[in-house]
C-alpha cells in the first residue's frame, strides 16, 4: 500500500509579515482564476464578462463601504481573540446580542423616553450608552465560552457555534413576541426606532454614519495600541504562542483567557449596536436568515487573511468585502445559465473560500518547507 503525504521538515525564522501584501494580492489574483475556471465549466462564461464584472466591483467603491466598515470591526474583534488562542467564531451572536442591547436602550427601556423629542446632547448620550450597551451585551455573550475554557478546559469553539443560534431565536423571539411592532403593515418585525436614535448620515457618502467611521478609527487604534504597547497585550500574545511560558512567568493564565474573550465580544457587540442605529433601524424575524449578512462568520476570513496581524485587517476586509460584492453581481450575469437555487451569496462563498484556500496553501509554502514523502 502506498501513502503520500506533505511533511514539514523546516519552518523559516525570519518574518514573513513584510510580504503578506504581495501574498495578499497573489492569493486574490489566483483565486478569481480558479473560481473563473470553475465558474466557466458549468455555465461557459467568458472571460471578458467575468474580470469586467470585478473591476466594475472596485470601481463602484460606495457599494464595498458598508460591508467593510463592519467587516473591519468583527475582524479587528476576531483577531484580537486570534492573538490568544481564544477561537472567537461567536462573533455573529455577539453581533445580534449588540443589536438587541442598542434597540432595548433606545425603544424599551425606561431611558428611551428620553429620545423623543429630546435635545441633541441627551440624544447623543443617548446614542452612545445605547453603543456601550451592546458592547457589554456582546462581551457578556463571549464572556460565557471563555470561562469555560478558563476555568473548565471546555473548548469555546462548539459553545459558540451553538450560542450563535441561541442568538438568533433569543432575538426571534423578541420581535415576535413583547417587541412586536404595530406600524409594521403585517410583517413581524419591530417598529423603527426613533428618528433622534438614528445616527448621523454623511453628506455625499449616504452610505456612510459619521459615528461608526468614528468608531472603526478608535477601535482599530485602541485595538492596536492595546496588543503591541501594553502588558496585557503581551499577555495575550505569549498565551496564544506559548502558554506554559505566559504560567512559568507567574501570570495568571485564566485571568487573560477571560479577558481576552471579554474584550472581543464587545467590539462584536459595538458593531452589532451600530448597525442597529445606523442602518437597519429596526429588528427583523428570522433574522438568521440572513438579516445580518452573516458578517459575524464572514469576519472570520478576514482575521484569517489578517494572519494574526492589526495592520492587516483593513486589506483583509476589502478583499473579503469586493468578493461578496462581486457574487451578487455575478448572479445577474449568470442570469438564466444557473441551475434553480444558487444564489448569489454561494457565488460570494465560492469566491472567497478559494481565495482563502489559495491564500493558505501560499502561506504556509512560504512559511514552512514543505516535501511530498511517497511511503511504500
Amino acid at each position: 500500500m502506498v501513502k503520500i503525504s506533505l511533511v514539514v521538515t523546516k519552518r523559516y525564522k525570519k518574518s514573513v509579515s513584510t510580504s503578506t501584501p504581495a501574498i495578499l494580492s497573489l492569493s486574490l489574483l489566483l483565486g478569481l482564476v480558479i473560481s473563473y475556471v470553475l465558474i466557466w465549466f458549468f455555465t461557459k462564461l467568458d472571460p471578458a464578462s467575468f474580470f469586467s464584472t470585478f473591476y466594475s466591483t472596485l470601481a463602484s467603491y460606495a457599494g464595498l463601504l458598508e460591508p467593510l466598515l463592519f467587516l473591519s470591526l468583527l475582524g479587528t474583534a476576531i483577531s484580537v481573540a486570534f492573538y490568544g488562542s481564544f477561537w472567537n467564531v461567536g462573533a455573529e451572536g455577539q453581533y445580534v446580542l449588540g443589536m438587541l442591547g442598542a434597540i432595548y436602550l433606545v425603544m424599551f427601556s425606561p431611558a428611551s423616553s428620553m429620545l423623543l423629542g429630546s435635545d441633541g446632547t441627551t440624544a447623543g448620550v443617548a446614542k452612545l450608552l445605547a453603543v456601550a450597551l451592546g458592547g457589554f451585551l456582546g462581551s457578556l455573550w463571549s464572556l460565557l465560552p471563555g470561562v469555560l475554557k478558563a476555568y473548565t478546559k471546555i473548548g469555546e469553539v462548539p459553545v459558540m457555534l451553538l450560542m450563535n443560534y441561541i442568538a438568533y431565536s433569543i432575538s426571534d423571539y423578541l420581535t415576535a413576541g413583547p417587541w412586536k411592532g404595530r406600524y409594521t403593515y403585517g410583517y413581524i418585525r419591530t417598529d423603527l426606532i426613533p428618528e433622534s436614535s438614528k445616527l448621523t448620515v454623511i453628506p455625499g457618502f449616504e452610505i456612510l454614519r459619521y459615528e461608526v467611521v468614528a468608531a472603526v478609527a478608535i477601535v482599530f487604534i485602541g485595538a492596536y495600541l492595546l496588543i503591541e504597547r501594553t502588558w496585557l497585550g503581551l499577555e495575550i500574545k505569549v498565551l496564544g504562542s506559548n502558554p506554559v511560558a505566559l504560567r512559568s512567568s507567574g501570570r495568571d493564565e485564566k485571568k487573560t483567557i477571560v479577558l481576552v474573550s471579554a474584550i472581543s465580544g464587545f467590539i462584536a457587540g459595538l458593531a452589532g449596536a451600530l448597525r442597529l442605529l445606523g442602518y437597519d433601524y429596526r429588528l427583523a424575524y428570522n433574522i438568521g436568515d440572513g438579516k445580518t449578512g452573516f458578517y459575524g462568520y464572514t469576519a472570520i476570513l478576514v482575521a484569517w487573511l489578517s494572519f494574526r496581524d492589526l495592520k492587516l485587517v483593513l486589506p483583509s476586509a476589502l478583499i473579503v468585502s469586493a468578493l461578496s460584492s462581486f457574487g451578487y453581481r455575478m448572479q445577474m450575469s449568470l442570469k438564466g445559465l444557473l441551475p434553480p437555487g444558487v444564489s448569489a451569496f454561494a457565488f460570494s462563498q465560492i469566491f472567497i473560500g478559494v481565495t482563502l484556500a489559495v491564500y493558505t496553501v501560499i502561506r504556509i509554502t512560504k512559511e514552512y518547507s514543505v516535501k511530498l514523502v511517497v511511503a511504500r
